[in-house]
């Protein structure tokens, strides 16, 4: 596992609350690509195009996403090499249990982002601050919007 640092000029931007999505929660998906942010966050909702259809853009610049039993809290940032997103399936609601929509996210979301041409997807432990992917730590320390 490796670390997700956060640089200084990152802060109280969106880098900053990608940062805090893999810090608290326990299953995340980390995308990288080689092309801009309009066109990655296409190629994910082209992938699993769900996220799209019940969500609000936050003042955070994260983007929450409604699909069906569960939430994903989602959001894509530059990085000199292209872009990075980090994709947090929640709770649907207060006290739901993850073993009601964890199929459901697998499904509709996780397993067609592998799909994706041209895009690095790795599945993260998340709620530790780490990610399973080298580069996309790397190229994390160097991410900005």
């Amino acid at each position: 596992m490796y670390d997700l640092m956060l640089s200084p000029h990152a802060r109280g931007t969106a880098v900053e609350q990608l940062h805090r999505l893999v810090e608290a929660v326990g299953l995340v998906t980390t995308v990288q690509t080689s092309i801009g942010v309009g066109d990655t966050a296409g190629v994910i909702v082209e992938a699993a195009p769900r996220l799209a259809e019940d969500h609000d853009v936050l003042s955070s610049g994260l983007i929450m996403s409604r699909v069906g039993m569960y939430r994903i809290a989602w959001g894509v940032v530059s990085h000199p090499g292209g872009s990075l997103a980090v994709l947090a399936p929640l709770p649907g609601y207060e006290g739901q249990q993850s073993s009601d929509w964890i199929r459901h996210y697998m499904r509709e979301v996780l397993d067609p982002s592998w799909l994706c041409r041209g895009v690095v997807t790795a599945p993260a432990e998340g709620a530790t601050g780490t990610v399973t992917e080298k580069e996309f730590a790397r190229a994390f320390r160097e991410a900005y919007v």
